[in-house]
């Protein structure tokens, strides 16, 4: 433990001047309970989608329409300890705590309201999900992160209406239902400058984590429109977005946050469609940008680890998270555990280590 601390020290401080004591104390407090157990990790949901029937957390409630108003509601989501990082294991059948994810516990809630839970703490961490991502996967996924993460504060997603129609052949039209997303996530911008603006206002700082699609929504509502909300890290994970527009655009963000931390991978499988369909380089990737850090991670995202066959899922694993961990308690990318200098591909800053 001794060991590890002073390794810490070193990445974090580089100087002599904190101990290792008053390094642990800031990283403990940095850190939420311990999660031994299994744990309700209650997920502040901001959502485009349009809802019908009973509330509940339920896919058949918050569907895959688009809406002009903006809902805002609590899932109270059950983490179980035995999960594998990154997996998200759920039965049809009365669920295990300890072996499987569900959120049986839904709680109305306003724009006011989210903001006033966030004000209690020092940081918020908000997702937002990418492309044919359902619901309750989404709410799973973002508890998931802060349980893996020990992030001490909230966690608040902001899911769009991702995802295909319910049927045989609509979730077999994979060009249909990117087109739908596609159009849904530019649907949702104005709405996720809203929620975003009033949440960075709350007093506490809001870090951000986008994955994919999720970058329709999030680089256009921060970009254009006025002047970005102040945030603290953003991280975007194997953006769906197009690298000409992402030049144009990191430039007006960069000056409104922490910094910037981009994963891409040359072998995301996923991406390499996208391009065919939308035509030139998307920013998921590889490529320089000023004042981004790029991260290749394309060393760690093997279908081996379990991560996911396209090249594309890496954001909710355990390579990425643990470096997700040290960006948010501010390390420095040349300091961190398993990242190293570029010298190989040439279309990024970093590679993460495998």
């Amino acid at each position: 433990m001794r060991a590890i601390l002073s390794v810490l020290l070193i990445l974090i401080t580089g100087a002599c001047s904190v101990t290792p004591e008053r390094l642990a104390e800031a990283l403990n407090d940095s850190s939420a309970q311990e999660f031994r157990e299994s744990s309700f990790v209650p997920v502040y949901i901001a959502t485009t989608r349009a809802a019908s029937n009973a509330p509940a957390c339920k896919n058949q409630y918050f569907g895959v329409k688009a809406s002009e108003e903006t809902r805002y509601v609590i899932c109270e989501t059950n983490v179980p300890k035995n999960h594998s990082v990154g997996a998200l294991d759920e039965t049809d059948d009365a669920p295990d705590r300890d072996a499987h994810f569900f959120a049986p516990t839904i709680r109305r809630s306003d724009l006011a309201g989210i903001v006033a839970a966030s004000q209690s703490a020092k940081q918020v961490l908000v997702f937002v999900h990418g492309f044919n991502v359902k619901f309750e996967e989404a709410v799973y996924r973002a508890a998931q992160i802060k349980y893996d993460l020990r992030f001490k504060g909230p966690v608040v997603l902001f899911t769009w209406p991702a995802g295909s129609d319910d049927g045989i052949l609509s979730s077999l039209n994979v060009s249909g239902t990117y087109e739908m997303n596609f159009q849904n996530a530019r649907k949702s911008r104005n709405q996720f400058r809203e929620f975003i603006t009033a949440l960075s206002g709350g007093g506490s700082t809001v870090h951000l984590i986008v994955h994919s699609m999720g970058h329709q929504v999030v680089i256009p509502a921060l970009t254009e429109g006025g002047p970005p909300p102040r945030l603290g890290e953003v991280i975007f994970n194997a953006p769906d977005f197009a690298l000409e527009d992402f030049k144009k655009a990191a430039p007006i963000l960069r000056p409104a946050v922490k910094r910037i931390t981009l994963y891409c991978s040359p072998g995301d499988n996923a991406l390499v469609a996208s391009e065919k369909v939308n035509g030139g380089k998307r920013i998921g990737r590889c490529a320089k940008i000023p004042d981004v850090d790029v991260v290749n991670v394309n060393e760690v995202d093997s279908p081996v680890l379990g991560i996911g066959g396209l090249g594309h899922g890496y954001y909710s694993g355990r390579a990425i998270l643990t470096d997700v961990y040290q960006v948010l308690l501010g390390v420095d990318v040349s300091r961190r555990l398993f990242v190293r200098k570029s010298s190989e591909y040439g279309g990024e800053d970093y590679v993460l280590r495998r």
